[in-house]
């Protein structure tokens, strides 16, 4: 389960990864970790990057 406090970081990352912001590697690296083990963030994760990101990475 997530913390509350890792939600917020976790959808903060993302908002600012939908509006083409500023998203260090550290960040990065943490979706990155956290998708891999939560479905759930996996799929915010892939909502926020969107289709074509997700079609560039299966190929």
């Amino acid at each position: 389960m997530i913390s509350t406090a890792t939600r917020i970081r976790i959808k903060n990352i993302l908002n600012r990864l939908e509006d083409n912001q500023l998203v260090t590697l550290e960040e990065r690296i943490f979706l990155s970790k956290l998708s891999n083990i939560s479905p759930l963030v996996s799929g915010w994760v892939a909502s926020a990057l969107g289709a074509e990101a997700s079609s560039i990475d299966n190929e």
